[in-house]
């Protein structure tokens, strides 16, 4: 039985995301250090297939999507929002903000202080405006993880510049 009704679903935008996402994957994948022995594309060739499937998938979706489903989805979205929901886009924002904010200051402030930033960003989205225990949380959280990392695990971290850490 077919449904005469037209559906609404975010495929066109799932596929621009996903090809959008596969190029910068790519690019950044392609600018690996390359190896000094044997393939020198080694280290990059498995991200490059991912990045292609990104793509190949991306613009499969994109053909089969319709366009004016995907307004008519974030129209109905839109009408049905509620205030519970505003605020959770809100939070979603927030968050993707302070994960791009924390991967641009990682190299340069080292692990523990970005890692620091980041958690008491996000335990204060999350938490409310709590800020002592936020901070002792944020603080134990990134100093207890580099602990691992480094010296249990062998693992380096981007150490912070100025204090050695």
């Amino acid at each position: 039985m077919e449904n005469n009704k037209k559906t609404t679903n975010y495929d066109f935008l799932s596929g621009v995301i996903s090809v959008v996402l596969g190029v910068v994957y790519g690019f950044m994948a392609y600018n690996i250090k390359r190896s000094p022995m044997g393939n020198p594309l080694a280290p990059s060739m498995f991200p490059l297939i991912l990045a292609a499937c990104m793509i190949i998938f991306g613009i499969i979706l994109i053909l089969k999507s319709d366009l004016e489903s995907t307004k008519r989805a974030f129209q109905k979205a839109k009408e049905k929002a509620t205030v519970n929901d505003k605020e959770s886009q809100k939070m979603i924002l927030a968050t993707v903000l302070a994960a791009l904010v924390y991967a641009l200051i990682l190299e340069h402030l080292g692990y523990v202080i970005a890692t620091f930033i980041f958690m008491l960003a996000m335990l204060t989205i999350t938490n409310g405006k709590k800020w002592v225990k936020n901070s002792i949380v944020a603080l134990i959280f990134s100093c207890v993880v580099y602990y691992i990392f480094f010296y249990l695990l062998g693992i380096s971290l981007p150490m912070t510049p100025f204090i050695n850490l």
